[in-house]
């Protein structure tokens, strides 16, 4: 609420009701044009000394030209000269509409020969006056009459009034060419002296408002902190995720990764040997079981149960709950229920084991068919020395066979060279393989269980203190608005 009394003046063109701001001011504030509509925008008279805070009440209002008063007589005024209610404009008329129930108190200005004026009666007093609360007939330009006919004419607004069945409505004399504005400014006072009642009750009721609602959230003025703390939160967090990822078994992730990527170079590196090997582990189902970490990470929870994980932010909403007054106590019980808490750290590690199909996709070397074309030179030299020394062995067992010198490999015969270096080389590039791949899988592992580390950590942070981080943000948003409800709404003296 603002303390500042707002008074707009409103009546035809003519009527003098610049002239009359004018006179109250003490100085030219709002100019009196010689040609209809003669206010083309609403001027606001402001104290000097108040000009920031009308600020946002004037927008509040629509806007205005503002100008600056000094006067101490009549204190904290607000005077809106309102476009003429019979303006050609349409838009002036919508304007004064538009203000009409915002505003403290409303003069209806008027003169001698204008005050009868249909515009003024059917189009405004008939619609306004039951719905205003303050408010007063002014009748303008009285210098042009004797004491006597403006008694009279006054006496035949007032009849005028009644018989429109209008409740009865202050008629206020004025003359803004002699500065007779007596009556008004008595009216003024009074209301501005209201008001500054009605906002001392309602500046005292507010901060009355605002100590209780703030008491029940635990805030103590000017003593404001949160619940938990970065460092407890981060604590809780990481004693959280610490246990999660040991029910979930990265190491047993890596196994896997590791597994899966050797998998993929045996049909690639492995040679024949290689190629049947995998035709075998996929047909067994071994390598679901031990070479597929996507599948693996799914079935964390064959591994174990997220109820000792939760301990810590039990731990943690139970210091909490003993910092804040009972009746915010049920909104934090529920964040330390076992069964809530552990169906949503469930859901939580669930999302964070689920992720792209592609992520999961073992990665391959392009030394690996190099590989696999050397394995097919050594089985083909194994095949074909036990070949040879098949048919030699079946043919010495023969009279009719003839002896044939077999040719040497140095000293060795080529049959056996060719079996023995067969076998070696099958050995020396089925470890190599292994060991290449193993590196790749070793370097897939570790990223992927960095990745499944920290969407690990974020969705626990978010499912498990995410409730309080904005039961504190409220808490927050809370201990500002009553500090600026504090400083606002101040008691007038």
């Amino acid at each position: 609420p603002t303390d500042l009394y707002v008074l707009a003046l409103a009546g035809g063109t003519g009527v003098g009701k610049s002239s009359l701001l004018n006179a109250l001011a003490g100085e030219p504030i709002s100019a009196a044009g010689v040609m209809r509509p003669t206010t083309s925008e609403p001027t606001a008279w402001v104290p000097a000394t108040r000009l920031t805070d009308a600020a946002p009440l004037l927008e509040w209002l629509g806007g205005a030209a503002v100008r600056a008063h000094h006067s101490d007589a009549l204190g904290d005024l607000v005077v809106m000269d309102l476009p003429d209610l019979d303006s050609i404009a349409r838009a002036h008329r919508a304007r004064v509409d538009a203000v009409l129930p915002r505003i403290d108190a409303v003069l209806w200005v008027a003169d001698p020969e204008k005050y009868q004026d249909a515009v003024l009666h059917d189009g405004y007093l008939r619609t306004w006056v039951r719905r205003l609360e303050r408010q007063a007939v002014v009748l303008n330009k009285v210098d042009r009459l004797s004491s006597l006919d403006a008694t009279r004419l006054r006496q035949d607004l007032a009849a005028r009034l009644a018989q429109e069945g209008l409740p009865p409505l202050p008629i206020l004399l004025t003359s803004a060419t002699d500065g007779r504005t007596a009556e008004l400014a008595e009216w003024l006072a009074a209301g501005k002296e209201s008001k500054r009642v009605v906002h001392a009750r309602l500046a005292a009721a507010s901060r009355s408002a605002v100590e209780d609602l703030t008491g029940q959230a635990g805030l103590q003025p000017g003593a404001w902190r949160p619940l938990v703390t970065d460092e407890e939160s981060r604590a809780a967090t990481e004693a959280m995720g610490s246990r999660i990822l040991a029910v979930v078994d990265l190491p047993g992730l890596a196994r896997q990764a590791v597994e899966a990527t050797r998998l993929a170079a045996r049909p690639r590196g492995g040679g024949p040997l290689g190629i049947v090997r995998t035709i075998l582990e996929r047909g067994s189902g071994v390598s679901e079981r031990r070479a597929d970490p996507q599948g693996y990470l799914r079935r964390w929870r064959e591994r174990g149960s997220l109820l000792g994980a939760s301990e810590p932010l039990r731990d943690l909403v139970s210091g909490a709950m003993a910092a804040v007054p009972p009746a915010i106590r049920p909104t934090l019980a529920p964040l330390a229920d076992t069964g809530v808490l552990t169906t949503s750290l469930g859901e939580a590690v669930d999302r964070a084991v689920v992720s792209d199909a592609a992520s999961f996709a073992a990665p391959t070397s392009r030394l690996w068919p190099f590989l696999g074309l050397a394995q097919l030179a050594a089985t083909a030299a194994l095949i074909l020395g036990l070949i040879w020394l098949a048919a030699l062995a079946v043919g010495v067992g023969q009279a009719e066979t003839p002896l044939v010198e077999l040719p040497l490999l140095g000293q060795v015969p080529l049959p056996v060279a060719l079996v023995a270096g067969g076998i070696l080389g099958w050995f020396v590039l089925g470890r190599l393989l292994l060991a290449h791949a193993g590196w790749l899988g070793r370097r897939w592992a570790a990223r992927l269980q960095e990745r499944i580390r920290a969407e690990v950590q974020d969705s626990v942070r978010t499912a498990a203190l995410g409730p309080l981080d904005r039961l504190d943000a409220r808490r927050g948003d809370l201990a500002k608005a009553a500090a600026d409800a504090r400083s606002a709404c101040r008691a007038e003296a």
